[in-house]
């Protein structure tokens, strides 16, 4: 992987009437491929995914995030969608449903924002919400 990216992610997690804010830094790749914006980077001890790979893919209204390595996830965002995921921790894997209700980025050959505000649920039951934007610069 080029390095040829800043990337900044500006989390916001509400879970049980508790908001967690956090931001995090770091470089990795950006890039247009066949129509589709891609940002890859590679997770750290912050994330508590250290040794996994995360990619971004933005492609219309759909942006995709899938992580390799020691836990493997599958996430789709859509607005105004459900979308059932496979997710993985270091305790196993299951099914989640993602429900997207607001998608919105502005991307470009010299980086891009993406905004996505969310909810988790498993089994029907909400587990938590999150808003992340995340900013890329190529460098």
């Amino acid at each position: 992987m080029a390095d040829n990216a800043q990337i900044r992610m500006r989390i916001k997690q509400t879970a049980d009437g508790q908001t967690d804010r956090s931001d995090l830094f770091t470089k990795g790749e950006y890039r247009l491929h066949e129509g589709a914006y891609y940002i890859d980077y590679d997770e750290s001890e912050a994330t508590g995914f250290e040794g996994s790979h995360v990619q971004l893919k933005v492609h219309g209204d759909v942006v995709t995030m899938t992580r390799t390595g020691a836990a493997f996830s599958s996430l789709v965002f859509e607005q105004g969608q459900r979308h059932y995921c496979h997710y993985g921790t270091e305790f196993g894997d299951c099914m989640i449903g993602i429900s997207t209700t607001k998608l919105r980025h502005v991307m470009a050959d010299n980086g891009g924002e993406i905004e996505v505000c969310y909810s988790i649920d498993v089994n029907g039951g909400l587990m938590l919400s999150n808003e992340i934007t995340i900013s890329v610069k190529t460098i």
